[in-house]
């Protein structure tokens, strides 16, 4: 794990309270410092606060992003997630005043999601990747036919006869999307009914 805090008092009692529970913990003053650490340690959850000198918390978690999608960020702060627009992709947001429990068992659920079979993880990438190349297949259909329907014809005379409406594009683009959606939510359904998930 990886405490990020300006507050050393604070930093140091989250630290205790997650090394209470087995966890390897170290720490960082500010987001510099915790550049730093992930230099040397590979953390399989971080905590940090937002407002740190040198390095806020919005510029430490676009670098962690960077750097590995899938780590779980908890995000804790004083001002309200609305604040943060770009802290959506956080596992978690906790607004301070919050207990050491109350980050103690973000971490734990933080960990329990890290740690599912990776063929889970895979089909869960699967079913995302299946519905984002569903929505752009919709839209490259609808492009395409409208674009034909559009097209002088040969003569000159204005659109060519027989194409497709623009109505019939936009339903096979929905239609495409859909069915793309239906498919990676099947995968999702199938990865949950599995005894490994």
């Amino acid at each position: 794990m990886l405490v990020v805090d300006d507050d050393a008092d604070w930093r140091e009692l989250i630290a205790d309270t997650l090394s209470e529970q087995g966890f390897a913990v170290a720490t960082a003053r500010d987001g510099r410092s915790a550049c730093e650490c992930l230099r040397r340690a590979k953390p399989e959850v971080v905590v940090t606060d937002v407002e740190m000198p040198f390095m806020n918390g919005y510029e430490l978690f676009a670098h962690l992003r960077s750097l590995d999608r899938d780590l779980p960020v908890i995000v804790m702060s004083a001002g309200s997630a609305a604040d943060g627009t770009s802290l959506r992709d956080a596992f978690r947001f906790i607004q301070k005043p919050v207990t050491t429990d109350v980050v103690a068992a973000a971490v734990q659920e933080a960990v329990r999601c890290r740690r599912r079979p990776p063929a889970l993880r895979q089909l869960l990438d699967s079913a995302r990747a299946a519905g984002d190349t569903a929505r752009q297949r919709g839209y490259e259909l609808l492009v395409e036919t409208v674009n034909r329907r559009t097209r002088p014809a040969l003569g000159g005379a204005g659109p060519w006869m027989g194409q497709p409406s623009k109505r019939w594009a936009r339903r096979m683009g929905s239609i495409t999307v859909i069915a793309g959606v239906a498919a990676a939510a099947a995968i999702v359904m199938a990865a949950l009914r599995s005894p490994t998930a």
